[in-house]
């Protein structure tokens, strides 16, 4: 069912992203020359172009990934910057296959960007309690543990 789903999903994103994107490849490979010029990444300048065209986001991971032309380093971030657009894991495998990429460094970034995510989204460790009375191998009924 998942292989039908991401299957739909790739050729959707490929269907859709010749004939009604905003976006198009010359103009994000224009952008992203300017945008190296100035110092950002392609991982910068796609999620930028994900956050202001949100209804074109598969389309610019796309055109992302093929601006990569498969240096594994940029692509992984291009990747995370879909991950952190806040593009569903599916779409953005769906995409990365249709692009060549394989399945493996997809499920390395999103477990990264997920383990690192959730770590944050935790919040400190709780602080440890005061002195405990009695319970656990200790002395018990009120009492202060000798152990």
């Amino acid at each position: 069912m998942l292989k039908q789903k991401l299957l739909a999903l790739a050729i959707s994103s490929l269907c859709i992203s010749g004939a009604y994107a905003e976006v198009n490849q010359e103009e994000f490979t224009a952008g992203l020359v300017t945008a190296s010029a100035e110092g950002n990444s392609p991982a910068q300048y796609a999620l930028a172009q994900m956050q202001n065209n949100p209804a074109d986001s598969a389309d610019i991971l796309g055109f992302a990934l093929i601006a990569a032309d498969s240096d594994m380093a940029i692509v992984k971030s291009v990747l995370a910057a879909a991950l952190d657009s806040g593009m569903d894991p599916d779409e953005i495998l769906a995409i990365a296959l249709a692009n060549g990429i394989d399945p493996s460094i997809v499920s390395e970034v999103i477990e990264e960007t997920q383990t690192a995510a959730g770590a944050f989204a935790l919040g400190a460790a709780p602080t440890p309690g005061a002195l405990g009375l009695g319970g656990g191998s200790g002395g018990g009924g009120g009492t202060i543990s000798g152990n």
